[in-house]
């Protein structure tokens, strides 16, 4: 896979960065290891999960951190892999409370190393915000785990545009590391943004003001949801009846509704997919690794999180690592 190094960090990781929210939910150890082992083998090192991950099934708690820590044990593979976890997410049964404070992200990190069997975490993400808190006592508390010698580098996820932006003036100010990354909801399509939102009301979506500030900034982004569920892969399938204008029939929407969320049926998507389309005939490459290889043409760093389901559509990731698009082309 292709590698490349964070702005501002000692970190080079693979350009795509494999999800690992369904270890335990969907896929059990044996299968993850099977996963695991062959994005190593792929040059692949850079993995993402959390400590919440699993915590949602009766009596599986961290899991998916647990199949990491067990893999990287047997296969020592500790110093070769990069693996970012989260914490401070809201107790689940309690989504309206948060809990990043320093006692809270003690017990996560706690928790989190124990099983990863990782004296330090490389990259430490806040899985959510608490914006009754000034940022810049978030950054201070985060300061201290670094200086703690619990963490390396740490990053927001789920942080809106201002929250970043303030955390970036208070850095500059004080010459601070801060936050090193990013990781909100983005993918090249893109919901229709006057639908109601739907689902987890505390995840961010990142906008073209956000992209903006990145460009400005060159903070690194590592999103998640980066091919908002296989859309344009699932849309290509239903060959899709589509005018010169990007427009479809009601009837044509309600057809595809089928296979992929209605909010993300707006004609911006529409556009970009006969993009994809036409590119994907010409140059052989399948549109879902073109909708992961976006991400590489963007004038800052941005890694992609995404996860598989078997070795089959690991091959597909690692392939698309290697697919660069004309910058700008969307």
């Amino acid at each position: 896979m292709k590698m490349v190094k964070l702005f501002k960090t000692d970190l080079t990781v693979s350009n795509i960065c494999l999800g690992a929210a369904n270890f335990g939910s969907g896929l059990d150890e044996a299968q993850a290891f099977e996963i695991l082992d062959s994005f190593a083998k792929a040059g692949g090192n850079f993995i993402d999960t959390a400590n919440v991950y699993c915590k949602w099934i009766p009596g599986a708690g961290n899991s998916s951190e647990v199949f990491i820590g067990n893999w990287l044990r047997t296969r020592n593979a500790h110093k070769t892999m990069i693996v970012a976890t989260k914490g401070a997410h809201p107790l689940l049964n309690d989504m309206a409370t948060p809990r990043v404070n320093a006692g809270a992200i003690k017990e996560d990190l706690a928790e989190s190393r124990k099983a990863l069997g990782l004296d330090v975490i490389d990259f430490y993400w806040l899985h959510r915000d608490d914006e009754s808190r000034p940022i810049e006592a978030i950054i201070d508390t985060m300061e201290g785990f670094v200086a703690a010698g619990d963490i390396r580098y740490y990053g927001a996820s789920n942080f809106k545009l201002h929250r970043m932006e303030g955390a970036w003036e208070y850095c500059r100010k004080h010459n601070i590391q801060g936050f090193s990354g990013v990781q909100n909801q983005w993918a090249l399509a893109a919901p229709d943004p006057n639908a109601p939102k739907y689902g987890d009301p505390t995840m961010i979506q990142n906008d073209d003001a956000f992209y903006d500030w990145h460009v400005k900034t060159r903070m690194p982004a590592v999103p998640y949801s980066s091919t908002a569920a296989g859309f344009f892969y699932k849309i290509h399938q239903m060959n899709p009846q589509i005018d010169n204008d990007g427009n479809v029939t009601q009837q044509e929407k309600e057809r595809l509704s089928q296979k992929v969320h209605p909010d993300y049926l707006v004609r911006r998507n529409f556009v970009i997919y006969k993009k994809l389309a036409r590119m994907s005939a010409e140059i052989n490459i399948d549109i879902h690794q073109l909708s992961l290889a976006y991400f590489f043409s963007l004038p800052f760093d941005a890694v992609p999180i995404t996860g598989v389901r078997n070795v089959t559509q690991l091959q597909g990731m690692v392939e698309a690592s290697y697919v660069k698009l004309p910058e700008a082309v969307f």
